[in-house]
């Protein structure tokens, strides 16, 4: 009698804990909106609004979208470079950041078409030079191919490539899978308060490195968007990009296009094969730069797979080459 006793009184109590976590997230959550407004603006795309943040003024307008389980933010650095010389755009995708969630499947094809309807209802005209990191290479990848009237060029950092699953298979598997691990713990933690209660008494010691080199004030904006939301969308979309990867492998590349290719040059993979596999990444960095005829890459040698963090400079300087190029063309023309 007392064992079934004792045992009602701490499910009791662990019921009551999880009580308060979920209460505790609730709220910690609905002050971090009035704590951090968006940005940007919120823009209807079909029935749901994405956030679009935009800097400055110029021709072509540079549009950047991140890699899995990022948001607009992490482009700090870059942006805040490129806003010196032309307009940039960074919008967080459907169920990250400040953007609501969006009803339909988390495929490129989907986040390419929301992206292009959020531009235009943004009134942010074309032409577009695009920025994609991991995932969000695949994205911009597709998007130019969409789009291609729309579109002066492109760079891809450490972006995913479109053949990564039959070339580097078992190791990109393993890899994605230890990640979607890490998505599903994070999002059971978050929804319970336990990760915002780490992150209270930690700080950002607790956060991952990349986050922890941006400003002070950009990591207590990233952190406050660590929510389940964004790590069940995490999940969501990683599961459906081999079916994106070979989406894009089928999709012809505009050639003409000026592309930049970034690879990371510190390991990213882990294991006996990590050589064999940092190795075919490289391989396959190279081979997408092939897409274009007058691609090229460049290896961020200081870098881990977050270049845009580790070496934002890489990245502008793509950007800015990449800009030279689109406006000594027009000279011509005009000349012509």
């Amino acid at each position: 009698m007392k064992f079934w006793l004792l045992g009602g009184i701490l499910i009791t109590l662990v019921a009551l804990l999880v009580l308060l976590g979920l209460v505790y997230q609730q709220v910690a959550t609905i002050k971090d909106l009035s704590k951090y407004p968006p940005p940007g603006q919120l823009i209807d795309v079909g029935g749901y609004r994405l956030h679009l943040h935009c800097k400055s003024q110029g021709s072509p307008t540079v549009v950047m979208d991140y890699g899995l389980g990022g948001i607009s933010p992490l482009w700090h650095w870059v942006q805040s470079e490129v806003a010196k010389f032309t307009s940039v755009c960074v919008y967080d995708r459907a169920g990250y950041g400040w953007s609501e969630p969006s009803p339909h499947p988390r495929t490129s094809l989907i986040m390419v078409q929301e992206l292009h309807t959020l531009l235009k209802k943004g009134g942010i005209a074309g032409p577009y030079l695009l920025v994609g990191h991991s995932l969000g290479g695949l994205n911009m990848r597709l998007f130019a191919s969409q789009y291609p009237s729309e579109v002066v060029g492109v760079v891809l950092v450490d972006a995913v490539p479109a053949n990564v699953y039959s070339r580097l298979g078992n190791e990109f598997r393993e890899n994605m899978a230890a990640t979607r691990q890490m998505f599903r713990s994070l999002s059971i933690i978050s929804r319970l308060g336990i990760l915002r209660l780490l992150l209270q008494i930690k700080g950002s010691d607790v956060a991952p490195e990349f986050v922890q080199k941006l400003p002070p004030s950009v990591q207590s904006v990233v952190l406050a968007k660590f929510l389940p939301q964004s790590f069940n969308t995490a999940l969501a979309e990683s599961a459906l990009m081999k079916k994106d990867a070979a989406l894009v492998s089928q999709t012809s590349f505009p050639s003409h296009l000026p592309l930049v290719v970034i690879s990371h040059g510190l390991n990213m993979f882990s294991g006996q094969n990590v050589e064999v596999s940092e190795s075919i990444w490289r391989q396959l960095q190279a081979e997408t730069s092939e897409l274009s005829t007058s691609g090229s890459l460049q290896i961020a040698h200081s870098s881990g797979h977050n270049i845009h963090i580790d070496q934002p400079e890489l990245v502008v300087d793509a950007i800015s080459k990449i800009l030279q190029q689109t406006n000594l063309k027009e000279k011509t023309n005009e000349k012509l």
